[in-house]
């Protein structure tokens, strides 16, 4: 029992450890995921600006008939993978941001603020793709951290205190038996 005991206070302890090391891998991955989305801000208002002065200068209708043939489909691949014994997934995606003139209409249809807000809108999606991956990742620590927390509760408030209490349960009725034994010894050579 003082053995099982040792046991669970060692598995305690290094699960104190890995949440520490967690804990400092979600701090560090959190700024950069705050810096990320501050980019990501920053290009989606000059995206929507840009779209804005082109929907002003060339009307909302044509810049319809210009994006219908320039869609596309981007092709994500997510795939898994571990950090320090996490499953976390990985996105990665081809480049998005393009050359006017693959966009599939005639480049002279394109005015020079419909060319910048279909590139800043690619060059948004290509920050957010960019750290998809990170902020997975900071998803799937913090929940790994909260698991690990559970488990240190668990054995902290629940296991160790049951099996010291089975331990010292046991130690008395060991030191009562010795006694027991010790008086018997006695009254057998009186």
């Amino acid at each position: 029992m003082r053995a099982r005991l040792s046991i669970a206070r060692q598995g305690a302890k290094l699960l104190r450890g890995k949440r520490e090391v967690l804990a400092a891998e979600f701090f560090r991955l959190m700024n950069e995921v705050v810096e990320a989305r501050t980019r990501l801000d920053e290009r989606l208002a000059a995206a929507a600006g840009a779209l804005t002065l082109a929907r002003c200068a060339d009307g909302p209708a044509w810049l319809e008939s210009l994006a219908l043939p320039a869609r596309r489909d981007v092709a994500v691949a997510v795939e898994e993978g571990q950090v320090w014994g996490v499953a976390v997934p990985k996105v990665t995606a081809p480049p998005v941001t393009r050359a006017p003139e693959t966009r599939g209409t005639p480049l002279g249809d394109w005015s020079a603020m419909a060319i910048e807000a279909a590139r800043l809108h690619e060059e948004a999606l290509e920050v957010l793709l960019g750290f998809a991956t990170r902020e997975l990742h900071l998803k799937r620590l913090g929940e790994e951290i909260q698991e690990t927390s559970r488990r240190i509760n668990a054995l902290e408030q629940l296991v160790l205190p049951r099996l010291g209490s089975e331990a010292a349960r046991i130690a008395l009725a060991l030191e009562e038996q010795g006694r027991e034994d010790v008086v018997r010894l006695r009254r057998g050579r009186g």
